[in-house]
C-alpha cells in the first residue's frame, strides 16, 4: 500500500492539515482504502507544532523509500528556512521528477521557492511579497496566482488559508474518488449545506 506521507516539524501549523485528513478518511465510505497516512520526520524524535501538541513521527525520513510514497504533504511552519529540512526537500524534488504529487501549504511555499520549483510553475502562497521578500532564488512572479490554492502537475500549493482548496486539489491528484464524491465532499465542507452531505453519501456508494 502507498503513503501519504505527512511531514512533521517544530512549529509545524498542525492545523493546515485538516480537511486533508477527513478527506483520506473518506475511503472507507467508497469500499477501498489505497492510502494510509503515514507522518516523517527528520529523525523519530518528538515535534513541538504551533497548536501546542506535541507529535511523534511514524518514521524519519532515512526508512522512507520512493517506492512507497504516494504523495508527500509539507504543513506550513516557522522553521523551513533551516538547514535540517533539507533531506525532505531532497526528497520532495524526487517525487516531483517521478509525477509523485507533492503538496506544500504557507511557509512550507517558500521551501519550494528556495529550491526553485515555483521557478515555472503555477503556484500560490501567502502572498507574492512573502516569496520575493524571502527567497534569493524565487524568480516566479509571472506564474503566482492569487488563489487560496493552485495545482500545476504534481505541485500543488496554498496559502495558509487555503487548507480545504488544497486538499480538494490533493484528492484529485490521488485519484481515490470520483468527481462526484469530491465535488459533494467540498461543496460541503465549503458550504455546510446538507444537501451536499446527501450527495457524498450517494456518490460514495456508487
Amino acid at each position: 500500500m502507498k503513503h501519504v506521507y505527512i511531514y512533521l516539524l517544530n512549529t509545524m501549523a498542525d492545523w493546515e492539515t485538516g480537511y486533508i485528513l477527513q478527506g483520506l478518511t473518506a475511503q472507507t465510505m467508497v469500499g477501498e482504502v489505497k492510502y494510509q497516512v503515514k507522518t516523517v520526520g527528520i529523525t523519530k524524535e518528538p515535534i513541538r507544532t504551533l497548536g501546542g501538541m506535541t507529535m511523534v513521527p511514524d518514521c524519519s525520513i532515512e526508512e522512507v523509500s520512493l517506492d512507497s510514497v504516494g504523495a508527500l504533504l509539507l504543513p506550513g511552519g516557522e522553521t523551513w528556512k533551516e538547514e535540517v529540512h533539507q533531506p525532505v526537500l531532497d526528497l520532495a524534488l524526487l517525487c516531483i521528477e517521478q509525477k509523485i504529487p507533492v503538496a506544500a501549504i504557507c511557509g512550507a511555499t517558500l521551501a519550494l521557492a528556495d529550491l526553485g520549483v515555483l521557478n515555472k510553475r503555477t503556484h500560490t502562497s501567502n502572498s507574492l511579497e512573502f516569496l520575493t521578500g524571502l527567497s534569493p532564488t524565487y524568480t516566479g512572479s509571472s506564474f503566482y496566482v492569487n488563489e487560496m490554492a493552485a495545482r500545476d502537475g504534481n505541485v500543488i500549493t496554498a496559502s495558509s488559508a487555503g487548507g480545504l482548496l488544497w486538499a480538494k486539489y490533493i484528492l484529485e491528484s490521488l485519484n481515490i474518488y470520483s468527481k462526484e464524491v469530491i465535488d459533494a465532499w467540498y461543496g460541503y465542507f465549503s458550504t455546510g449545506r446538507m444537501e451536499y452531505f446527501m450527495e457524498l453519501m450517494e456518490a460514495s456508494q456508487n
